[in-house]
């Protein structure tokens, strides 16, 4: 019986230790010298108006009495983000100072070249103690805008085609854009009044929700899909977009259904 107990001690201890060994096979074991790295190896930097830029940090192992400074480089072959486009690199060094374990490079953001798909800023980390392994780092850089659309709008709609022109165009009305967050708005009657009131209700019995239609505005840029009328979808056209200056908003549409198109120019009230 002893000697049961004493072969089953050494199992479940060669067992132990071998899951110790295959849970560590990753883990960088520091036998000798000092090295240097990026504390982490991705980020992303989201990009606003004011140009915002986000630092990275380097770390090393060990301290020293002199500061000590590396060199950064953007990985062309790798990188899909161009210098001077979507980011600036104000420095090609990080420098950890004296007496300290941590230097930090800092990368700016481009808001008119930034891309709302985002593309991704590629560096390398080289010179003195830099170690053989976390010297890369990939960072995302996306645009990121605000969108603040809600309110009343003077609504003017020229139609290039519906049943009853040459009247009924142009037409002018208020109308609301409702806010739903992120970005997304709810508009009553996108026909600007053709189908809420104007010849289509009595003719064809449309009315308030005959057109209802929701938008995204992605940094100025006004886009939709899915929606419809009664007879079939509405496709965007044209310009459909924010004026960043005035604010007007100026939308154009065609409904396959039956062929009504229109561009519709919203100025806030």
């Amino acid at each position: 019986m002893k000697k049961s107990i004493l072969l089953l001690t050494a199992v479940v201890l060669s067992l132990f230790m071998f899951s110790c060994d295959e849970e560590n096979e990753d883990i960088h074991v520091y036998d000798s010298g000092t090295v240097t790295y990026f504390t982490n190896t991705s980020g992303n930097l989201f990009v606003t108006a004011d140009n915002p830029s986000t630092s990275i940090e380097v770390v090393s192992s060990s301290t020293s009495s002199s500061a000590r400074t590396f060199t950064v480089s953007v990985d062309t072959d790798a990188s899909t983000a161009v210098e001077g486009v979507e980011f600036t690199l104000p420095s090609n060094t990080v420098t950890i100072p004296a007496g300290s374990y941590f230097g930090t490079l800092e990368v700016g953001g481009l808001f008119d070249g930034a891309l709302e798909t985002g593309s991704t800023l590629v560096l390398n980390l080289s010179g003195g103690s830099t170690a053989g392994f976390d010297t890369t780092f990939s960072l995302g850089i996306f645009k990121l805008c605000e969108s603040d659309l809600g309110g009343m709008y003077e609504v003017t709609t020229t139609y290039g085609y519906h049943d009853f022109l040459p009247d009924f165009n142009p037409h002018t009305q208020m109308m609301a854009w409702e806010a739903l967050g992120d970005g997304v708005y709810f508009i009553q009657d996108f026909s600007g009044g053709l189908y809420d009131g104007g010849p289509y209700t009595d003719a064809y019995g449309t009315g308030p929700t005959s057109m209802d239609v929701e938008v995204n505005d992605i940094c100025g840029n006004i886009t939709w899909s899915g929606q419809t009328d009664p007879w079939g979808d509405i496709l965007p056209n044209g310009t459909n977009s924010v004026d960043p200056m005035t604010g007007v908003i100026t939308t154009s549409w065609t409904c396959t259904g039956y062929g009504e198109n229109g561009v519709s120019v919203y100025v806030p009230q």
